[in-house]
């Protein structure tokens, strides 16, 4: 059921970016979202969502490694488990950012294994604008193991999308001994001349069962 919750909560999302976008205009075409507005505003889509199902609920942040005050770590807990948000912003997406990611998860682990519970599912959001490096145009191959069906429209904005020999599901199963059970990307802005998407600016999100 929480797994449910959380998958159209991850589908929903993408709208209320896009609701995001334009009242942040031009913010956040100019920058991307901030890790703390990321994982801030998916922790509350999290919360409608599990409300408008009937469940009770509480999100709070969490604190990774040192306290800060625009937190970007969630965990939404509810009747009927709690979900982890582990929110970063990839600036390079290069080997430094990628690693960064898993000794997120591993600080995580840490700190919060203790609390985990056999329902509770682990959720990686991230954001990141493609540039013209390699590393950053693998970025999509590395976390979702393969690349876009719509591969032209990426070209004709100028991204020419390349495989990655590393990829993100091989270091979890490495690392953690889990495997994403979802992943999902999306591209929230749009462009004001003809509304169509802006593929430079990508969200990425990987599911994750603890049990």
């Amino acid at each position: 059921m929480l797994l449910d919750v959380l998958i159209q909560s991850v589908n929903e999302f993408q709208a209320d970016c896009m609701k995001l976008c334009e009242k942040h205009y031009p913010a956040i075409h100019n920058q991307g979202m901030s890790e703390h507005h990321l994982g801030l505003a998916f922790a509350r889509r999290l919360s409608r969502t599990l409300n408008e199902f009937g469940h009770a609920f509480e999100y709070k942040p969490l604190e990774i490694s040192q306290p800060t005050e625009y937190p970007h770590h969630y965990r939404v807990s509810s009747d009927i488990g709690t979900v982890w948000i582990l929110t970063s912003h990839l600036v390079s997406a290069g080997p430094s950012c990628r690693n960064k990611q898993l000794k997120t998860i591993a600080q995580w682990q840490e700190e919060y294994g203790f609390s985990v519970q056999p329902n509770d599912l682990l959720l990686l959001v991230t954001d990141h604008w493609i540039t013209r490096s390699k590393q950053s145009r693998e970025l999509l191959h590395w976390w979702t193991g393969q690349l876009p069906d719509e591969i032209d429209e990426y070209k004709t904005q100028g991204i020419s999308l390349y495989e990655s020999e590393s990829q993100l599901a091989r270091s979890l199963e490495q690392y953690f001994s889990v495997s994403p059970y979802y992943v999902k990307f999306t591209h929230p802005l749009k462009r004001s001349t003809d509304q169509r998407l802006v593929r430079k600016y990508i969200q990425l999100y990987s599911v994750i069962q603890l049990s």
